[in-house]
């Protein structure tokens, strides 16, 4: 849909906690309409094993990401659920059928590297670890402060152990330079013994887990140059139709590079369908 908008080069996609269990819609939206490479981390084998590997743009890998040391992996009942991190059975409980979920069925020793490794800078990092969000971001600060846009799953009340809640994941990212863009996600569950609607999980208020989409600081979007402000632009579009922001960075490169985006941008928007997430 933008094709009068092009990255001469690749958009560096590093989806963290690749397993296909949970559609990632948002990255291959992205990856199939711009000139994108994927690198994933699966540190469960048999996660792993079920990734398609066949598209020489997408590369995976069966370690994991964090300190460089190796640890103890927790293969949970319900794969989604495994974590370096032992489950919050407290809190699980109170759901349907997380404490059949959460239950640990094995334990594997894994290797972990840090992000450096990758010798290249990422423009979109997806991190998807079970409780495990902060030890990444404590450990790979440089390249995470590089990253143009940031999707993180996390969880207003932890549901594992020493897992850190939304409230200070946030707080961590502000730190580093990152502003709250939007939830792509809303995860609400509904408490034992109610059931709505006959279905387990359909939440009604409470917030169980949130998806997160963080950009760099306005300060810093500004500073962009013209091959980082347009991958800015085209993960906002494919990735989150963030089509307000996405109006507004395509005016700023306008006015900075001299580029003409913006007539065709809102020609076109007369044909996007504009909804509201929340």
């Amino acid at each position: 849909m933008l094709n009068f908008i092009k990255n001469k080069t690749p958009i560096i996609i590093c989806d963290i906690g690749a397993s296909p269990i949970d559609k990632t819609d948002f990255i291959e939206n992205l990856y199939e309409n711009t000139f994108s490479k994927l690198i994933g981390f699966e540190p469960n084998p048999d996660a792993y094993e079920q990734l398609d590997k066949t598209d020489k743009n997408k590369i995976f890998y069966n370690f994991a990401i964090g300190d460089g040391y190796k640890k103890i992996l927790n293969i949970c009942r319900a794969p989604g659920m495994s974590s370096f991190l032992e489950p919050n059975l407290n809190y699980l409980s109170k759901f349907h059928n997380f404490d059949r979920y959460a239950e640990i069925i094995k334990k594997i020793k894994v290797q972990t590297k840090k992000l450096s490794s990758l010798g290249q800078e990422i423009d979109f990092l997806k991190i998807d670890v079970q409780g495990y969000e902060s030890e990444i971001i404590s450990h790979n600060i440089d390249e995470i402060q590089k990253v143009k846009v940031l999707q993180i799953e996390t969880s207003p009340t932890p549901l594992y152990k020493n897992e850190k809640s939304f409230s200070k994941i946030l707080s961590r990212l502000e730190d580093l330079g990152f502003s709250l863009h939007m939830f792509n996600n809303i995860n609400t569950r509904t408490f034992k013994p109610l059931i709505i609607e006959k279905n387990i999980y359909k939440g009604l208020h409470h917030l169980f887990q949130l998806d997160c989409v963080l950009i760099k600081n306005f300060s810093e979007i500004e500073k962009l140059k013209k091959e980082d402000l347009i991958k800015l632009i085209l993960i906002l579009f494919y990735s989150f139709n963030s089509i307000d922001l996405v109006d507004f960075l395509i005016t700023l490169c306008d006015k900075k590079f001299n580029t003409n985006f913006l007539k065709e941008f809102r020609n076109l928007g007369q044909r996007i369908k504009i909804t509201r997430k929340y």
